[in-house]
């Protein structure tokens, strides 16, 4: 009878410290913070991952997944202000934005 008591003894004492760690309660806050950080970043390059793919959409006409002068200006009123902006962002002056480049300009 003490063996089976002393098992349900210990099988009680182990299951919370168990579910607890299944559940992150085993983190300690500094962990939590860093993983919450990690999440947020997460997040924010995929937010800008979306955005690069629906700019790439609207204006890469030829699908070569960047954009010349031409692809760049379409639709844009301002013909001065986007031509100096796409400058800014063409950081290789090869007259191309890369993915790469348009990521960076939306940090």
């Amino acid at each position: 009878m003490k063996p089976t008591i002393y098992l349900i003894a210990a099988l009680a004492l182990i299951s919370p410290v168990h579910a607890a760690k299944q559940k992150g309660g085993g983190m300690s806050p500094k962990q939590k913070q860093e993983q919450a950080e990690k999440e947020k970043e997460k997040a924010e390059r995929e937010k800008t991952r979306l955005a690069v793919k629906e700019i790439l959409d609207v204006k890469d006409k030829n699908n070569d997944g960047s954009l010349s002068l031409d692809e760049y200006l379409i639709g844009e009123t301002d013909v001065a202000a986007a031509n100096a902006q796409f400058i800014k962002i063409n950081v290789n002056g090869d007259r191309y934005i890369s993915k790469k480049e348009l990521e960076k300009s939306l940090e």
